[in-house]
C-alpha cells in the first residue's frame, strides 16, 4: 500500500473510531487526513510525472514545492465552467474528461472542508459529512485511474505546479 492509500484508511478509521459518540476531534482528523491523501497523490503524481527518470531524492524534494493554495486555484480553473486560462488551455485537448474535472472539484470541495475542519472550531462536524468527504477522496482515487495516463492530466499536473510561472511568462 502506498501512503496516500494508508492516509485513506486513517481517515476512514477516524471516522468511525467511536460507535456511540464521536469525538470532534477524529472526525476533524479524518477531513483533514482525506484531503492529504488526495494532495499527496496528486503532488506525487506530478512529481514523476517530471522528474521521471531522476535520483528518488530529488522527485521528493520536487513534490515538497507543490504549493496548496496555486493547486486549489489550478483545481478551480479545471473544475469551472470556463476552464483552464488561456496558457493551460492551449496545452490541453478539449473537451476534458469528465473523470479529471471530478478531481479537480474534488481537490477544492476537500481543500475547504479541511480548513474548515481546522480552523472553525464553533461548527460542530457530524459523521456523515465526514464520510461523504471520505467518500469524495475515495472517488478521486477511482477517477485519477481513469485519466491517469491522458495527455491531459499531464498537463494537470505540470500545472498544478507550474502554472502560476506560466502566467508570468
Amino acid at each position: 500500500m502506498s501512503l496516500t492509500d494508508d492516509l485513506l484508511e486513517q481517515a476512514e478509521h477516524l471516522a468511525k473510531r467511536e460507535l456511540r459518540r464521536p469525538r470532534q476531534a477524529s472526525l476533524r482528523r479524518a477531513v483533514s487526513v482525506a484531503y492529504y491523501a488526495v494532495f499527496h497523490r496528486l503532488a506525487g503524481e506530478g512529481a514523476a510525472l517530471i522528474m521521471a527518470n531522476w535520483p528518488r531524492g530529488l522527485r521528493q524534494q520536487i513534490q515538497r514545492a507543490f504549493v496548496h493554495g496555486e493547486m486549489k486555484t489550478v483545481c478551480k480553473e479545471f473544475a469551472g465552467k470556463d476552464g483552464p486560462n488561456r496558457i493551460t488551455k492551449r496545452l490541453l485537448a478539449v473537451p476534458l474528461e469528465p473523470e479529471l474535472v471530478a478531481v479537480a472539484t474534488a481537490f477544492v470541495v476537500l481543500q475547504e472542508a479541511r480548513h474548515a475542519a481546522d480552523y472553525d472550531l464553533g461548527s460542530p462536524m457530524n459523521r456523515l459529512d465526514v464520510n461523504q468527504k471520505i467518500a469524495l477522496a475515495k472517488k478521486a482515487f477511482r477517477d485519477w485511474e481513469v485519466v491517469s495516463n491522458t495527455a491531459n492530466a499531464r498537463v494537470f499536473l505540470a500545472a498544478l505546479l507550474l502554472q502560476n510561472r506560466w502566467n508570468k511568462a
